[in-house]
């Protein structure tokens, strides 16, 4: 059968997999890697879906059982993870021994397979031709110049003689470059607290915070950063932050009250902090006129121990109510603190955050 375009970039990323057990949320990003409007499309879960079966119905993967391996917090429900049939084992016979640069000596002692020795061949000329000492550029860039594919060095990083340190992209004089967040400068008074970029995780609440943002600053708001953190990948693109002019001084986050929610920052601190960015804080003013107005919805209850860990980031005038609610199976859409709610009496809470 004819695979569509998306069911063709993730049969690729099927392949080149190192495990059989492949966790789709790996696929769902290279999804949005190849089609950047999977990002935020009301239809994407569905596409990725139909790719998914796409495959399934090839034979380049099957899907879990048990119900219990899925995702059924919408429609349509997704695997959490897909398998990729075993591979024949072909048996070889002895290859004459070669010698290698003394940078890809360990390289060379775990490769075992053409593509393998093809990519090691790659890095050698390249070596021999002075790039260890060429400037490091974004990995797509060194990737497009070494193999023609300017993807070619994401699938790699995912293969063996990376994840065992013997090839870096150091090595290669590259770097990897997180996927950018969308942002908006709004001028206004100056804020006592440093200039504040403030983050919502989806982008109806974004639109929301853009514009309430812009009406308090004609009426003397405070100036600030407002951007769109595309749900999970902020966890990544924080790195981004000191691109923005002015530099913020601080972080502050608004997502749902879930546990994916409460783990974007939570990750996004983490990297934060590994940069040696400001702190990611919760947009307190903001929970908490969520957890005031709003609705509940149904999700998977999550123990406690998990949940506790999750909701600490609010802070211990949220934590508990964060705790609460995770626990008892329930999230609060951060939607329901939406325009209206912002320009009513409690107008001035989006000057506070």
């Amino acid at each position: 059968m004819t695979l569509n375009a998306l069911a063709q970039h993730l049969a690729a990323h099927v392949v080149e997999a190192t495990k059989q057990k492949i966790e789709v949320e790996s696929l769902y990003a290279a999804a949005v890697e190849f089609d950047r409007s999977l990002a935020t499309a009301p239809a994407a879960r569905g596409e990725v879906r139909r790719a998914l079966d796409e495959l399934a119905a090839a034979g380049l993967v099957s899907f879990p059982r048990s119900p219990r391996d899925f995702d059924t917090r919408d429609e349509p429900h997704l695997p959490m993870w897909v398998r990729r049939p075993a591979r024949e084992r072909v048996a070889r016979s002895a290859a004459p021994a070669r010698v290698w640069p003394a940078a890809l000596e360990a390289a060379g002692r775990i490769a075992s397979r053409d593509e393998e020795f093809a990519v090691l061949d790659t890095v050698t000329a390249f070596l021999r031709k002075g790039g260890a000492n060429r400037p490091s550029v974004p990995t797509r860039e060194r990737s497009l110049e070494l193999f023609g594919d300017e993807k070619k060095l994401d699938r790699l990083m995912s293969t063996r003689l990376f994840t065992a340190g013997a090839l870096t992209l150091d090595l290669l004089r590259c770097h990897s470059v997180p996927i950018p967040f969308v942002s908006q400068w709004v001028p206004g008074r100056d804020d006592p607290l440093g200039t504040a970029l403030l983050i919502a995780e989806n982008h109806h609440t974004y639109t929301t915070l853009l514009t309430v943002t812009r009406q308090r600053a004609a009426v003397n708001g405070p100036g600030r950063h407002v951007g769109y953190g595309t749900g999970g990948q902020f966890a990544s693109a924080v790195q981004c932050v000191p691109l923005l002019s002015p530099v913020p001084d601080r972080i502050v986050y608004f997502g749902d009250i879930d546990l994916k929610g409460l783990q974007i920052p939570l990750a996004a601190n983490d990297t934060a902090s590994r940069a040696g960015l400001p702190a990611v804080e919760p947009a307190a003013r903001l929970y908490e006129l969520l957890f005031e107005l709003g609705r509940e919805r149904p999700a998977r209850a999550v123990r406690p121990a998990i949940a506790a860990e999750a909701s600490a980031w609010l802070g211990p005038g949220l934590a508990s109510r964060g705790r609460d609610a995770l626990v008892r199976g329930v999230r609060l859409p951060q939607e329901a603190v939406g325009y209206e709610q912002l320009t009513d009496r409690r107008g001035q809470l989006l000057d506070q955050v």
